[in-house]
């Protein structure tokens, strides 16, 4: 028995894992708030479950490379090596959040995900996750040995890649906004936000929403959020695209975050595959990789009980 957690800004969620399987009736979900620090969280929890445990594995969704661990988004933060102490573990390992839904990409089974577009994956080859949320989130997997090795980057920061005039005008708008638009300026929940205010500026009104008001009046038929949205995706095709051909990414690209999940069926019947597909000269090896949409409830936490075995991951 081991214990596991996926943690962000406003929400930790914490289970067991058993011989590396979540064990998906113990997951339990705290707000951080509540709680002065992790070790705090952690005690409540295994209090709650009437387990103790040698073993851990989280996820945060904050740098982890040094040894001093501060959220981003909440008032957490402690040492590493302290805090292994403290909980009285055995193994301590701590990954960062984009880094454990990669992780949990050859693990998840086939009713968590949604197929968009054709395409079928080389057994073992690299795959890649792309994830709107509150950021734009990238991240490859690689096949080593017997095991699977993540390769986190930042590739949410990389420039934002125009093809159609439409796509010229909206970036001009946001350059006088922003001056360096990359693709999370416009591949997440503030940037479908920013996406809508440059359509209404170009339609001739200059209007703004918040991102849930515009995928709910998207839905609803509204013309302008449907354009925005429908713009959205294309993108997103787009920077997936990008990255996959980066990355060589024949074993797959997997849509994560929380945006998506909210209108899968409109985002299946948009462009984004379609964009996914457009190139010069690297047509056909884009139709060959497929791309699937993530609607599983706990991937992180998935993610951090590969990890748990995983000896790649220190």
């Amino acid at each position: 028995m081991a214990l596991v957690a996926d943690i962000g800004g406003t929400n930790a969620r914490f289970a067991l894992s058993l011989g590396g399987q979540l064990q998906s009736d113990s997951v339990q979900v705290l707000a951080c708030n509540d709680y002065e620090n992790l070790d705090h969280a952690v005690s409540h929890y295994l209090t709650l479950q009437q387990v103790a445990v040698d073993h851990a594995c989280m996820a945060f969704a904050c740098p982890v490379s040094s040894q001093t661990i501060k959220m981003t988004n909440n008032h957490w933060a402690f040492n590493k090596s302290e805090m292994k102490d403290t909980l009285k573990l055995r193994s301590f390992k701590v990954i960062n959040d984009f880094t454990a839904q990669a992780l949990a990409l050859p693990a998840l089974p086939e009713n968590a995900l949604i197929k968009v577009g054709n395409g079928e994956a080389i057994e073992g080859a690299t795959k890649l996750i792309i994830g709107p949320g509150t950021g734009l989130g990238v991240a490859a997997l690689k096949k080593v040995g017997d095991h699977w090795l993540p390769l986190p980057g930042e590739g949410g920061h990389a420039a934002f890649s125009p093809i159609s005039s439409m796509d010229n005008e909206i970036l001009s708008i946001l350059q006088k906004k922003l001056g360096y638009v990359s693709w999370e300026s416009v591949l997440c929940g503030s940037g479908i936000e920013l996406l809508y205010e440059a359509h209404s500026t170009l339609s001739g009104q200059t209007q703004i929403l918040k991102n849930h008001e515009i995928t709910a009046q998207a839905m609803s038929g509204e013309a302008l959020c449907k354009q925005t949205l429908l713009h959205f995706c294309e993108l997103l095709g787009r920077a997936a695209s990008n990255a996959a051909l980066t990355a060589g990414a024949q074993g797959g690209v997997y849509i994560a975050g929380g945006i998506i999940p909210r209108f899968p069926d409109f985002f299946a019947q948009s462009d984004f595959r379609a964009s996914f597909e457009i190139n010069d000269k690297m047509v056909n090896y884009l139709a060959a990789i497929p791309t699937q949409l993530i609607i599983h409830d706990n991937p992180g936490l998935t993610g951090a009980c590969e990890a748990l075995g995983n000896p790649l991951i220190h």
